[in-house]
Parts: structure tokens; C-alpha cells; sequence
């Protein structure tokens, strides 16, 4: 009688941990976390304490002001890697993301954002603190480290994940310039249809990409937009912009427009215009399940590309003095989804 009271008791005691683990992984969201130079990171991520992994993340931080480094940036599982370590004695982990930015050279290096809870993420609490001691985003470079603390902020459970939504990215195209344009974005699609900026009309052509925001576990990256003005006002006067936009995928290329122009030609717009796949650097190859989006650069003065998943188009810009330009023998810069 003894040992089917212990063995139910076992039975029990397995069945609780069974659930516990079966409850993870779990999604938390970033409430009120605030830099010392009083920039705000927000987002979430998915944690898993019995295994003490991350499976999905995607956190944004804001921009410094004229800050080469502390650009707007967001981390997500196809631009950063994720790790996790438990201090001796410590009650809680400390979760890092790291993103490689920039190209060799004195702007090359890591960004990694470390957020430290006060307690355990095993679903205890609703809310938990971040350790502002330990909690920071931090820019190693070839010289001084660069480092903004995180003075206040919380991970709030999260029950449902975020959705995954998919967008429609539309092609316009402005024939007096003969500049094209892409946008994710519903109302600068109705705002460009209804003449709020004359002159652009729709192409016709579109591919699909995840919104902003979307959770997904894919490799997917955050996709930058810079814009030069027609007109740039400098300290010794005006002079001529492209009046064009430029998009990318890959952080390091975004990275390397602020490097090479530091907001001067080009200003980041927007760090996630929408999330896109890369394909592989190496051959250019898209992952199952999505296509190539192909760059073609118009070589002029005013400097302007236009992004297509058609082959035929692609052949025809390339006809008309474009080049192509991406990875691989295609030029693949994206990888739109099916």
C-alpha cells in the first residue's frame, strides 16, 4: 500500500513537471525599458526555462542622435544570434542578443543588447525587473566600447504570441524622374494613390514579405530604408540629393550606408520597413518556400534602384543600362515568400 501511495505520488510529481515544461516556451514583451541617453528599447521574445533557450525574438532599439553607432536597429533571429547564461548563484539568467554590423573597418564590430531579469522567467510572475546593473546594449569596436545602460523596464508575460502577418509590397514609379519605389506601409500606399504626393503611380507589380513585427521563427531580417532629399541643407549651404530611396536587407550593407555617408546623402527612414528572408551569400539561393527579389541600379546622378521578383523585368531594366547587383551570379538581394 506503501508504494502505490509513493508511486501515485511519483506519478503526480512527474505529471506536474511534465506540465511545466510543456508550458514553455513562454513570450515575453519589454514594458517601459528606457536607456540612460533616453532612448526606449520595446519587443519581445519567446523563452523556454527548461532548456533556457530563445526561440524567437524581436527587439528594437532606438536611435541616439547623431550617433554612428547607436543607429535604430531590431534584432531578430535572421540578423543576431541569441545566448543565454546562468551566473553562479543567481536566481534568473541573462539573455543577449548579438548582431555583427557594419563592414571591416573602424565601424565593424558586435552590437549586443544584454537584458538581465531580477527573478526567474519560469511563469511565476507576470512581471519581472531588469537588473539595471547588469542590463545594457554595448558596441565593441577596434577602439573604445560604446555602452548605453538600461535604467528602468520590466518583461511582461505575454499569453498570446504575436501574429505572424504577411504584406503585400507595392511597386510605384514616378515617370518624370524615372525613379521607383517600394512600400509595405497601407497608408503611404493610399497617401501615393490619392495624389498626396503627385506624380507616382502604381506599377502593377508587388511581392510579399512578413509585417514589421510578425513572430516567426524563420530566419528572417529587418529590412533598412534610407531616403536622399531632393534638396540637403549642410553648414556651408545646400546641394543636390538623389530624391530616391534605398532598401536592404542585409544589416551589415545597412550599416555601411551610415558609414559611408553618416546621415549626410542618405538618412535612415526606418530600420524595419517589413522582414524579408536573405538568400545565401555565397550562390544567391532562396530558401524554400520563397523567390528571388532581384536589385537593378540605374547608374545615374540620381541615383535610384528598382526591386523586382520578375525575371523578365530584370532582363528589360538591364537592357536599359541597369545593373544588377546582390549575391550570386543572379544578383539575389531578398527572398519574397510564395
Amino acid at each position: 500500500m506503501l508504494f502505490r501511495v509513493l508511486h501515485l505520488g511519483f506519478l503526480f510529481t512527474t505529471l506536474v513537471a511534465s506540465l511545466h515544461v510543456a508550458a514553455a516556451p513562454r513570450f515575453w514583451t519589454l514594458a517601459g525599458v528606457r536607456f540612460n541617453d533616453g532612448t526606449v528599447a520595446t519587443g519581445y521574445f519567446s523563452y523556454d526555462d527548461a532548456t533556457q533557450t530563445i526561440a524567437r525574438w524581436n527587439v528594437h532599439v532606438e536611435y541616439f542622435p547623431f550617433s554612428v553607432y547607436f543607429q535604430l536597429f531590431t534584432y531578430l533571429p535572421g540578423n543576431s544570434t541569441m545566448e543565454v547564461s546562468q551566473p553562479s548563484g543567481a536566481a534568473a539568467p541573462e539573455l543577449g542578443f548579438s548582431a555583427a554590423i557594419g563592414v571591416p573597418g573602424e565601424f565593424f564590430g558586435l552590437r549586443h543588447l544584454q537584458i538581465a531579469p531580477l527573478t526567474a522567467l519560469d511563469g511565476s510572475n507576470a512581471t519581472v525587473s531588469l537588473d539595471t546593473s547588469l542590463s545594457k546594449e554595448e558596441i565593441p569596436t577596434q577602439g573604445p566600447s560604446r555602452v548605453r545602460e538600461i535604467t528602468a523596464g520590466s518583461l511582461v508575460l505575454t499569453p498570446v504570441p504575436p501574429p505572424v502577418v504577411v504584406v503585400q509590397v507595392d511597386e510605384f514609379y514616378y515617370p518624370a524622374l524615372r525613379h521607383y519605389f517600394i512600400t509595405a506601409d497601407d497608408a503611404e500606399k493610399q497617401a501615393l494613390d490619392a495624389g498626396v504626393y503627385p506624380g507616382w503611380e502604381r506599377t502593377g507589380e508587388s511581392f510579399n514579405a512578413y509585417a514589421k513585427g510578425s513572430s516567426t521563427g524563420d530566419f528572417i531580417n529587418p529590412v533598412c530604408r534610407y531616403y536622399s532629399p531632393a534638396i540637403i541643407e549642410t553648414d556651408v549651404g545646400t546641394v543636390a540629393g538623389f530624391d530616391s530611396h534605398f532598401f536592404s536587407a542585409d544589416a551589415g550593407e545597412c550599416m555601411s550606408v551610415v558609414v559611408r555617408h553618416y546621415d549626410f546623402f542618405w538618412r535612415l527612414e526606418n530600420d524595419n520597413a517589413f522582414q524579408i528572408n536573405l538568400p545565401d551569400k555565397t550562390n544567391g539561393a532562396c530558401p524554400v518556400g520563397t523567390i528571388p527579389v532581384y536589385r537593378l541600379w540605374n547608374q545615374r546622378v540620381d541615383s535610384n534602384h528598382r526591386y523586382t521578383t520578375s525575371a523578365a523585368i530584370k532582363e528589360q531594366m538591364l537592357a536599359a543600362g541597369y545593373l544588377a547587383e546582390g549575391y550570386g551570379p543572379d544578383g539575389v538581394v531578398m527572398c519574397a515568400l510564395r
